[in-house]
């Protein structure tokens, strides 16, 4: 799947629903916005973060509580979910604190403009590796010197020896979120086929090969996996 073609796939009827379809997986995304907020602790107090493919702006909501005075740019292709994201962002009271922009990371201002840039459960979409290296290196030339890139995905060996227990235990997770008896018959294949799987070890060579030194795998819920690296 392409950039543009994971646009396509959160359609209007899929983003309506996506709130509610993930809210008895709740607890996995409050531990990593809570981990990431420990992670971004020593941001500046008026800190400036670009958040790529920002979805419904659950992190927005979760770091802007914690974190009063940091500014937010959301950047999301899906304009249906881009729609839903501003309408939260302004029940909330945020708006004045947040950009939300409908498109790709291309479609933001080049040049070290942000203290940090959040990439959350995005990039295995993309499945051309080398556009997939592209994104990581245009995260990185948009990061000021000692900002951070959080960056989570769909990550295991898939030809590892434990990949099949753990992937019995990822059906139970999608089961307890609703998903269907088909869905579940099928989830290995469409992780084979709608994402692009990699292991640890090519995320972090990703991470590397934009020029981040040392990438730090801070968090793991089951095949989700996050990683925090500064640009030094």
């Amino acid at each position: 799947m392409s950039n543009k073609a994971a646009s396509v796939f959160f359609d209007q009827k899929f983003s309506e629903t996506y709130d509610e379809r993930n809210r008895n997986l709740s607890p996995i995304f409050k531990n990593l916005h809570f981990l990431l907020g420990l992670v971004l602790a020593d941001l500046p107090v008026n800190a400036h973060i670009l958040c790529v493919g920002v979805g419904t702006g659950e992190e927005i909501i979760a770091l802007s509580a914690a974190h009063p005075n940091w500014q937010f740019t959301g950047i999301e292709p899906s304009a249906p979910m881009a729609g839903i994201c501003k309408e939260k962002i302004q029940e909330i009271g945020l708006a004045d604190r947040c950009t939300i922009l409908n498109g790709y990371l291309s479609d933001v201002d080049q040049g070290a403009n942000y203290d940090a840039v959040l990439c959350l459960l995005v990039t295995h979409f993309i499945t051309d590796h080398n556009e997939r290296q592209l994104m990581f290196n245009d995260m990185y030339a948009r990061l000021k010197e000692g900002g951070y890139l959080i960056n989570a995905d769909i990550s295991d060996n898939m030809s590892s020896p434990q990949f099949q227990s753990i992937l019995e235990k990822w059906k139970v997770m999608h089961k307890h979120s609703g998903a269907s008896e088909q869905a579940l018959e099928n989830m290995e294949k469409a992780l084979a086929t709608y994402v692009s799987v990699v292991s640890k070890d090519k995320m972090e060579s990703f991470l590397r090969g934009a020029g981040f030194a040392l990438p730090v795998q801070f968090f793991q819920s089951l095949l989700i996996r996050a990683w925090y690296s500064k640009k030094e």
